[in-house]
């Protein structure tokens, strides 16, 4: 019986050696994924600071187009309010003016818009 004994104390050390041995196989395999994970981590982290850049960048950009955009359409009203104003102006200085009723000389009209070649010619005349 201390033999057979003796038999289940060896197989059973060799049995606790190959368990030993597979859960150091095993934590070195786990300790490889913990550090693949730290790396991936890592650059996680670094990739979303960069995109918190981008994000805080683009937001101030969206801030500045908007202020653009209502000092634009100010302008754009105050551009059409003084149309208004001198085409109301305008009617009512030629409101009782019968030169203004009748349609202006050909020659006049030349002179106001030039043709091509004029404004050609004038272009290069001028340096």
């Amino acid at each position: 019986m201390i033999g057979w004994l003796q038999k289940w104390a060896q197989g059973g050390f060799l049995v606790l050696l190959l368990v030993a041995i597979s859960l150091g196989w095993y934590s070195s395999i786990l300790v490889q994924r913990l550090e693949i994970a730290q790396l991936q981590l890592r650059e996680q982290r670094t990739l979303s600071t960069q995109q918190i850049g981008v994000i805080t960048r683009l937001q101030t950009q969206d801030v500045e187009n908007r202020v653009l955009m209502a000092i634009q359409l100010q302008q754009e009203q105050q551009w059409r309010q003084q149309y208004k104003d001198n085409q109301r102006k305008y009617r009512d200085a030629i409101k009782n003016n019968a030169c203004a009723e009748q349609p202006m000389p050909d020659a006049v009209l030349e002179l106001l818009r030039p043709t091509t070649t004029t404004a050609i010619g004038a272009a290069t005349a001028a340096p």
